[in-house]
């Protein structure tokens, strides 16, 4: 197991996806801006398509393979109720796994999912219901965040 793919492990397994809350705090609406413009922004630069909402397979995007031991690594993904967060950690595992293998594409897009995990880390969470994504009592139309032209956030001293 290479060093980033522990140090992700390390970060997951002091997340406490258990006591998340519902409101949502300011910094949880730059948080997310900043992830769909990460994304939009991967995706553009790899000509890449996904499914409608802003979560999917990093190793899939690259056409990479991952062994299945990576997803296991993290027992505590094991019990995570909310599949919308698991898809984000998984991809956190992908993209720190494909680093360590030296994979460009992941050495360049390793901080890809770093809005999420503080946003996690500060006991937030989302979920996604009826086309958007709910993070406290706001909601992001997930409908049309592909077009959005947003600009950097910066996150550098949410904690």
């Amino acid at each position: 197991m290479g060093q980033l793919l522990t140090k992700a492990i390390e970060r997951l397994s002091f997340i406490s996806f258990e006591d998340t809350e519902d409101s949502s705090l300011e910094s949880s609406h730059v948080l997310i801006k900043e992830y769909l413009r990460r994304v939009n922004q991967l995706l553009n630069e790899m000509d890449a398509s996904i499914d409608q909402y802003p979560l999917f397979s990093f190793a899939k995007i690259l056409g990479k393979a991952i062994d299945e031991k990576v997803y296991r690594t993290c027992s505590k993904l094991d019990t995570l109720g909310n599949p919308y967060v698991k898809v984000i950690c998984y991809g956190y595992l992908e993209v720190s796994e494909l680093a360590d293998q030296g994979v460009d594409e992941a050495i360049q897009y390793i901080d890809l999912y770093e809005p999420m995990l503080k946003l996690f880390e500060l006991g937030g969470s989302f979920n996604i219901r009826q086309g958007e994504m709910v993070v406290g009592s706001s909601a992001y139309p997930l409908k049309y965040w592909r077009h959005l032209n947003i600009s950097v956030q910066d996150i550098s001293d949410i904690e």
